[in-house]
């Protein structure tokens, strides 16, 4: 239910932005109510929210009011430019910032990997969202405001099945995919990772 709910700020700005008519206005309002929905189920459900939801949530805020304020486009354009942008930072900056990095921290509850796998696939999610936002923006200044409005909910799903497809393609032809161990022997392993992976002033 949680991967339903990750798109539907997305889903609730297409759908609205074709039902008015392509009123991008009416859709970039739907994108800000959609992500305070989503938000509230968090909270309903007792999820914990991970800073990633914060940060897109207040983005769609920032950027969504500024757009209906202003009546201009191009700040709700951007918006996804800049999220990416300071995703790939993020993303990057936690390899050297705290314990473990930002990719395995959303993997490792499923799979354990060795460190040069995890930095590979740091370096391979950040730069899946800068070239997401730097193709955004081109888009949004190249061509029509319904083109970009289609690349927008197209490149959603695409980014998302590059990040885990592309991390399966990677490993498996490293020979670096694992088999899901059992929820003990995971815990066991992610222990003993823990415990052996070396300190932030090692390299990354």
């Amino acid at each position: 239910m949680k991967q339903i709910i990750d798109f539907l700020p997305v889903v609730a700005f297409f759908g609205v932005w074709l039902a008015t008519g392509r009123d991008i206005y009416y859709a970039t309002a739907a994108l800000m109510g959609a992500a305070v929905i989503q938000l509230a189920v968090f909270k309903l459900k007792a999820w914990p929210i991970p800073g990633q939801v914060w940060f897109v949530f207040w983005a769609a805020m920032i950027f969504g009011t500024m757009t209906l304020v202003f009546r201009n486009p191009l700040f709700i354009q951007w918006r996804p430019t800049v999220v990416n942008w300071i995703l790939a930072l993020v993303i990057i900056g936690s390899r050297f910032v705290g314990r473990g990095n930002y990719v395995q921290r959303a993997l490792g509850k499923v799979m354990v990997l060795p460190n040069r796998a995890w930095r590979a696939l740091t370096y391979g999610w950040a730069g899946v969202f800068a070239l997401s936002g730097t193709i955004n923006i081109w888009v949004a200044y190249t061509f029509s405001e319904d083109a970009w409005v289609y690349y927008k909910f197209v490149s959603g799903f695409v980014v998302s099945f590059l990040l885990v497809g592309g991390s399966f393609i990677y490993l498996a032809a490293t020979g670096q995919l694992p088999s899901l161990p059992a929820k003990g022997d995971l815990e066991a392993s992610q222990s003993r990772q823990r415990e052996s992976t070396p300190s932030r002033d090692g390299n990354p």
